[in-house]
């Protein structure tokens, strides 16, 4: 297993950026990040996945990973000349109300590494892709297995937080016995599993998710965990049973 330290952030993102440019993400219309410019804030790989941004002193070896969809299309992230719509996302409509969530929950933000199931982006107009036809092709989903497996070897986190059903069902490719009502894709698959414990070459982390922030979904979920304040429970409850986890 590779080492880290947390005080070199840059030294941690290069060498996740160096993987994922040489993935093969088979025939979907994806593009991949490589040449294109990178966000001040925002969640890898469009942006470091810091909260502060390019002005982080440490990565977050054993915090949290927050693992979101993708990055959007194409056209919402560079315009006609190349250059970034905007350079810092965190009063979009997803980190908003993330990170109103993860402070309620008393999950620290500079703790957490916020990056994406699916790290590319999509051709077409609207912000959400085809997730459903990326679960179903083998090949992208091997690479992006493979990616988030490379990442979590890295980062060692004790928590990991799926934002959508989307994540969740990328997890239970991941660890397809722990998590197998995931593999639903469905909302009622995370009701029925809130959190599981999960291991990957030795190290165990506490995995849970959430509907996804941007989307008033959350009323739909089951009790004891629905609405936005049962899942802030559920998060909460997920970060003291991932503080016992030992390294």
């Amino acid at each position: 297993m590779e080492h880290f330290t947390a005080d070199d952030p840059n030294e941690v993102i290069n060498r996740l950026r160096t993987k994922l440019m040489v993935l093969d993400i088979g025939k979907q219309k994806l593009r991949s990040f490589k040449g294109l410019p990178v966000m001040t804030h925002a969640f890898f790989p469009g942006g470091n996945g810091l909260y502060k941004g390019v002005h982080a002193t440490r990565f977050p070896i054993g915090g949290t990973l927050i693992l979101g969809s993708n990055f959007g299309c194409l056209r919402g992230f560079i315009d006609a000349q190349g250059q970034l719509l905007i350079t810092d996302e965190r009063k979009n409509a997803t980190w908003t109300p993330l990170l109103y969530a993860l402070q309620a929950a008393e999950i620290k933000a500079d703790e957490c590494f916020f990056t994406n199931a699916w790290p590319f982006l999509h051709e077409g107009e609207s912000n959400l892709g085809p997730i459903g036809d990326w679960l179903q092709d083998q090949i992208l989903m091997a690479a992006c297995v493979g990616f988030f497996e490379y990442t979590f070897k890295i980062m060692q986190p004790r928590l990991i937080i799926g934002l959508g059903i989307g994540p969740a069902a990328l997890l239970s490719r991941v660890w397809p016995k722990d998590l197998v009502s995931w593999r639903r894709y469905a909302l009622d698959g995370l009701d029925d599993l809130p959190m599981a414990t999960v291991h990957l070459e030795g190290q165990r982390a506490v995995c849970v998710a959430i509907t996804h922030p941007s989307m008033p979904n959350a009323w739909r979920r089951r009790p004891p965990y629905q609405n936005r304040t049962g899942e802030v429970q559920l998060l909460t409850e997920a970060r003291l049973k991932s503080e016992s986890i030992s390294r």
